[in-house]
């Protein structure tokens, strides 16, 4: 397998460093040069260690020196470095004119080792200048010369080569000129200018202070220009230059790119003389670079500026190990044995149709969340094969599985077509809406008062229940009572009546000289003395029950899930407030009993006077037949006409709470619309909600259909559609008089309920919550209902990858499927590129643009054995590697290993592989290029 299985990863890198004997100011310690070089060894095995401090392994070095590959060279022989420094590249430091403030103009130059033997040929003796009438290249034995020449006293060769060195100071334009002719030698180099005060391009200045507007352009502009133009980056640890260099500072990307030729990476070094210095810049100015340790993982740096290369103390863009998934292992025999890595970053799953890209991130995403996977794909309705005995590593050691049950990590998982799927939906409430919901409420005002709103729903809910009951409750006593009235009689039928025996009476009572007075008083006194015994009666209940009530108050239920010690508290509180107010009515207890004993005595007083009068006429009275039957035929009227009147009465004080509770309940559809829109102004007015350039708002419509069709069902529809327009209704019908309408109705039976029904059930349905939730969400103008679908698909991306302030990986299949070449162009790439800092992406792809144009850290190939594309040894086999890696992987005999995906680097197949992928790498070198 190749060694660097995934892909480019921060590294310390530091490209310039001197050795011992380096041509100019050589401070290394020791008291011969052999000493020298132990020492140098020494102290870098020292400082590097095992290699398992991060900021200490440095894994590639520039050797530097002056006009010279020669000390390059010997750290080759001498093999001394330690095994974890992988890269060795020959740095070649040198003047050139133009001046600069106090010498010649700066230059390195990395070349790729593999041309190191060809460099006397290529490039020193191609480098000249003229001296006293002769010309000199920068070959040693020609430096010598050029040194003897300048000094004629100097005898010592190294003497002389140091004067040859010193004085060898071509032009620009003659170093332009070599690579102009060698352009394979141009592929093999990286030019780098210094940035120093007195060395660098700009003299005195910082680069950026050159460029900024408010600067003095020098006479030396068009040169200054022309060096930049030719140079590929920049030594410097400047901010400013940093900023400046990527179009982040007064001049915009393209104007950088127009004056510079493109937009350049800063690079620093220790710039060691001596061993102090060795890996130890000024104020740790670390330079890290993200890519294999290879002379082509440098150049990535070139193509990503911005992106493969910090300078820092720390490591860069580093996530939490539990958010990252580190590899999977399968146990089938249809697998590879060798575990599948990933980069924390960006991976790219690439292959050929079948060939086992799905089918990996399928398997990764069912071991992590099985629920997630099986939703999902009841959407897409896709078919992936199961593996069976895989296990998925996380970079915190925990392990996911498919025989577990993972309740510790989170994924967001986007399977084939998925995108396109959701948009599709026709729910009142879709996935969508979901998606977006999750997203607002992790602004923790918004979900305050979503938490609020949704707590005052569930509250209100058995209230509201409890008001149906009651209402209900309180019709069923009215029909009872309506009942029991029709029964008695009506009030003016006994009232007739009783006038009729009354007339009947006075005639017989003037017969036995009863005055009509006498007859009056004693009709009345057996009326009164009925009324008033039941009335006292009523007052002995009402005491009784009064005393019967020991507290008005009780405790509430607490169901939120507080601490032992919290709910000690509550429950503290709680005894204290029963307490209190069970001492307020004890004293108030005695008040009211009171107050009925007050007019319980002046009724049985009153009582008494009518006993009284009854007794006095009793006898008289009675001493007639006719007239004791017309008297009690009198009293049993009036007993009817006195229930009746307190019926009448009882009708109209129930009637008069069943219309307070009909309007409680009526009002329903007011309190969940005001609950609604409480939500949604949270929303809709909270600024901070917006975040790539997505804008979230939230809408409360009336469910029109779904009430209509719940009508349909528990009402008989051709009653119905005498008080309301099924064919017409809107939400501006569903108005607190048209449900008033209905519910009264219903209570008096004018609207007959289809069978199965029953009134209470009837109510709560039509009074039950019938406002939705709706999220909506505004890209570039266009909300999502009228965005095109690749538009559409795009944002739902971006949403499903915002989704939660979880920092989870995000795996997506074919994400392409659902977009079209602009949306990936102009959004998708760099929506990816800047979530990868902050997320793990695994992304199954055939599109190229994606893999090169998101910078893939890494790239896994797939392959299912076939005719003509052989495995080594499995059906199905997966490689990995950086964009970089361009070549084979080689076995221990030096030829490459057996199977396809070993034949060649992972950038030949993705060449191979993806549509344009040539194409895309061209585009991908020249996207910050003139």
């Amino acid at each position: 397998m190749s060694e660097y299985q995934r892909g480019s990863e921060w590294r310390r890198w530091d490209l310039h460093v001197h050795t011992p004997g380096t041509i100019k100011n050589d401070k290394y310690t020791g008291s011969s040069i052999e000493e020298k070089w132990n020492t140098f060894y020494t102290d870098i095995t020292t400082y590097i260690g095992d290699g398992t401090d991060i900021a200490r392994n440095v894994v590639a070095l520039g050797i530097t020196d002056y006009l010279s590959v020669e000390n390059y060279k010997k750290v080759l022989i001498d093999n001394r470095l330690p095994a974890t420094v992988k890269l060795v590249l020959p740095n070649v430091e040198m003047r050139m004119y133009p001046l600069s403030k106090q010498s010649g103009i700066n230059i390195h130059f990395l070349f790729d080792p593999a041309i190191v033997n060809d460099l006397d040929d290529r490039f020193f003796s191609q480098m000249s200048i003229t001296y006293g009438g002769r010309t000199y290249t920068a070959t040693k034995s020609q430096l010598i010369q050029l040194g003897r020449a300048v000094s004629s006293s100097v005898v010592d060769e190294d003497d002389a080569y140091k004067i040859g060195v010193g004085q060898f100071i071509p032009s620009f334009d003659s170093i332009k000129s070599i690579f102009d002719k060698d352009a394979d030698l141009r592929e093999k180099v990286i030019i780098v200018v210094s940035n120093g005060s007195n060395d660098g391009v700009t003299g005195a200045a910082n680069h950026s202070c050159y460029f900024d507007s408010s600067s003095h352009v020098s006479d030396f502009d068009a040169t200054r220009q022309a060096i930049y133009q030719f140079a590929d980056a920049i030594f410097s640890a400047n901010q400013n230059d940093i900023d400046y260099f990527l179009g982040k500072r007064a001049d915009s990307p393209d104007k950088v790119i127009q004056k510079c030729g493109s937009l350049m990476p800063c690079i620093h070094g220790c710039d060691a003389h001596e061993n102090s210095k060795i890996f130890e810049p000024d104020q740790k100015r670390y330079c890290w670079i993200k890519a294999d340790p290879t002379f082509n993982g440098l150049k990535q740096v070139l193509y990503e500026p911005e992106q493969r290369v910090r300078i820092s103390e720390l490591i860069p863009e580093q996530k939490p190990d539990y958010y990252v998934i580190d590899r999977i292992e399968f146990k089938d025999t249809d697998f590879q044995t060798q575990p599948v890595v990933f980069n924390d970053k960006l991976t790219c799953i690439i292959g050929g149709k079948s060939t086992g890209k799905s089918i990996l991130l399928h398997n990764l995403a069912l071991a992590i969340d099985k629920k997630q996977v099986e939703e999902k794909i009841s959407i897409t309705n896709t078919n992936t094969k199961v593996v069976d005995k895989l296990k998925v590593y996380w970079a915190d050691g925990s392990i996911s599985s498919d025989a577990s049950n993972d309740t510790i990590h989170k994924i967001v998982y986007i399977p084939q077509t998925y995108l396109n799927r959701l948009t599709d939906e026709k729910e009142e409430k879709t996935e969508i809406d979901s998606i977006i919901e999750n997203i607002v409420l992790n602004n923790q005002v918004v979900k305050k008062v979503y938490e609020e709103t949704k707590e005052a729903i569930k509250a209100y809910k058995p209230e509201l229940d409890k008001a149906i009951y009651d209402l209900l409750e309180k019709h069923r006593e009215l029909g009872e009572i309506d009942s029991k009235r029709k029964e008695l009689g009506n009030k003016p039928g006994i009232e007739a009546e009783i006038n009729k025996l009354r007339a009947q009476k006075e005639q017989l009572s003037k017969a036995l000289s009863l005055s009509e007075n006498d007859i009056k008083s004693y009709d009345e006194a057996v009326s009164k003395v009925s009324q008033l015994t039941r009335q006292i009666t009523d007052l002995t209940n009402e005491i009784d029950n009064i005393n019967a009530i020991s507290s008005l108050v009780v405790a509430k239920d607490i169901d939120y899930p507080f601490s032992k010690n919290t709910m000690t508290e509550i429950n503290q509180v709680i005894s204290k407030a029963i307490e209190a107010a069970n001492e307020v009515w004890l004293s108030a207890k005695k008040t009211i009993i009171e107050n009925i004993n007050v007019i319980k005595l002046q009724k049985e007083k009153e009582l008494s006077g009518y006993i009284q009068t009854q007794e006095s006429l009793h006898d008289r009275v009675q001493g007639n037949k006719a007239i004791i039957e017309l008297t009690d035929k009198i009293k049993l009227e009036s007993e009817k006409l006195g229930k009746l009147i307190e019926m009448d009465n009882q009708f109209k004080e129930i009637s008069k709470r069943a219309n307070v509770l009909l309007e409680q309940v009526v009002d329903s559809m007011a309190f969940y619309a005001k609950q609604h829109k409480k939500y949604a102004d949270a929303v809709n007015g909270n600024t901070d909600l917006s975040t790539d350039d997505l804008v979230f708002s939230v809408g409360y419509p009336f469910r029109k259909e779904a009430f209509l069709e719940k009508l349909k069902h528990i009402i008989d529809n051709r009653t119905l559609k005498k008080i309301i327009n099924l064919d017409d209704f809107s939400a501006e019908d569903y108005s607190k008089q048209n449900v008033y309408s209905i519910v009264t109705k219903i209570l008096s039976g004018e609207l007959p309920l289809v069978k199965n029904n029953t009134v209470e059930s009837a109510l709560r349905i039509i009074l039950a919550d019938w406002y939705n939730t709706t999220y909506s969400v505004k890209m570039d103008g266009d909300t999502i209902d009228v965005m095109s679908p690749g538009k559409k698909a795009l944002v739902l991306l971006k949403l499903l990858i915002s989704l939660a302030n979880s920092k989870c990986p995000i795996l997506i299949d074919q994400p392409e499927d659902d977009l079209d070449n602009r949306s990936i162009f102009d959004d998708l790439i760099p929506f990816i590129k800047s979530k990868k800092k902050d997320r793990q992406i695994i992304v199954v792809t055939h599109n190229a643009n994606i893999v090169l144009g998101s910078d893939a850290e890494e790239v896994i190939i797939a392959n299912q054995n076939g005719k003509n594309s052989p495995n080594k040894e499995y059906r199905f086999e997966y490689r990995s590697g950086s964009i970089e890696d361009d070549k084979p992987v080689m076995g221990a005999d030096g030829s490459p290993e057996s199977g396809i995906l070993n034949s060649q680097g992972v950038q030949q197949h993705i060449c191979d592989i993806l549509e344009g992928g040539k194409k895309a790498f061209d585009l991908r070198k020249q996207k910050y290029r003139i």
